[in-house]
């Protein structure tokens, strides 16, 4: 569809302060930057956008043309990313697997923006820089996390939106158990028993993205499988983190065997592919849930690219692996 006969409507309040246009949706506040013209007439346009009118007769009455238009377009695009902007296309449902494609298309350009860039995943390309400590840090965190696996899976077992969905979601569910216990036995290898860990803390990340997980789960399943293939590694052969370890020269093969056969688990089942599986079977999705998913997709990547993230900062340069309980 020609974006210019989309019909945008404004999802938030908009304001000037400050010489900048602020947006404020629930209680989140956005800056709207770069403005493609004046503020004035940029948040008269903003106040037009009511749903009833396409961007075309839009343009034409703030005599917008040519190049200007193509930046009208793209500020209802960016907008719309964010949530701030339903664009109301008159053709107002697609499908599952197309809603999920262009999720994921804002997905790859926002891990790319972030998560590709941090510091773990850089060092993952030069493994013998990483110090070791890290490595077992990403195990205990990992552990962590699949430990509490039931907190954020078993909310989404009785979905009612597909019973193929919830069928492929119960078969993955049953799959997915004892998971922890792998990256356990890889921990064992290096002296870290179950004991000690039920006496530890994982990392602040670790635990909000379990909760937050566990909250999408439970409150927006539809958002939930759109997270799935990340968390699984869509598109894939093997984790990057597996192939560091084996060509950093300083971690053991037997604390590898164990995380490479939880890692060739999940490859060998595809489970990387079971977000767009799921999404083939619903039939339908509102272009209001697509908005608003993409505007979630912002920010559950920044959580998990917070999580790597706080994997380095904290493993890279702790005295002590295990975070007990005090």
């Amino acid at each position: 569809m020609d974006s210019g006969n989309l019909k945008p409507k404004l999802y938030c309040s908009v304001s000037i302060q400050n010489e900048s246009i602020i947006a404020i949706r629930d209680d989140e506040e956005f800056i709207i930057e770069p403005l493609p013209f004046k503020h004035d007439l940029v948040l008269k346009i903003l106040h037009s956008f009511n749903g009833m009118h396409t961007i075309k007769e839009l343009a034409n009455e703030y005599h917008i043309q040519d190049t200007n238009y193509e930046k009208l377009i793209e500020l209802v695009d960016s907008l719309s990313e964010f949530g701030l902007i339903l664009k109301n296309q008159q053709v107002n449902f697609v499908s599952g697997i197309e809603c999920l494609l262009e999720i994921e298309d804002l997905q790859n350009k926002l891990l790319y923006e972030t998560l590709y860039k941090n510091i773990f995943w850089t060092k993952c390309q030069e493994p013998k820089e990483i110090p070791f400590n890290v490595f077992i840090g990403l195990a205990i965190e990992n552990y962590h996390f699949l430990f509490r696996e039931s907190w954020f899976d078993a909310p989404i077992l009785s979905w009612q939106g597909s019973q193929d969905a919830r069928t492929l979601m119960n078969a993955f569910f049953c799959e997915e158990h004892g998971h922890d216990a792998l990256i356990l036995k890889s921990l064992n290898a290096v002296g870290i028993t179950k004991e000690e860990l039920f006496k530890t803390v994982p990392l602040p990340e670790t635990l909000a993205l379990c909760h937050v997980l566990a909250y999408w789960a439970a409150n927006d399943p539809l958002f939930f499988y759109t997270t799935i293939g990340i968390l699984e590694g869509k598109d894939i052969k093997l984790d990057s983190y597996v192939h560091a370890m084996e060509n950093s020269g300083t971690v053991p093969d037997e604390f590898i065997y164990y995380i490479k056969e939880h890692s060739m688990i999940n490859l060998n089942a595809e489970h990387g592919n079971l977000g767009r599986e799921v999404f083939k079977n619903i039939p339908a999705v509102s272009r209001v849930d697509v908005d608003r998913l993409k505007a979630q997709t912002h920010i559950f990547i920044d959580i998990y690219n917070k999580f790597y993230l706080s994997v380095w900062q904290h493993y890279s340069t702790c005295e002590q692996l295990l975070r007990q309980i005090k």
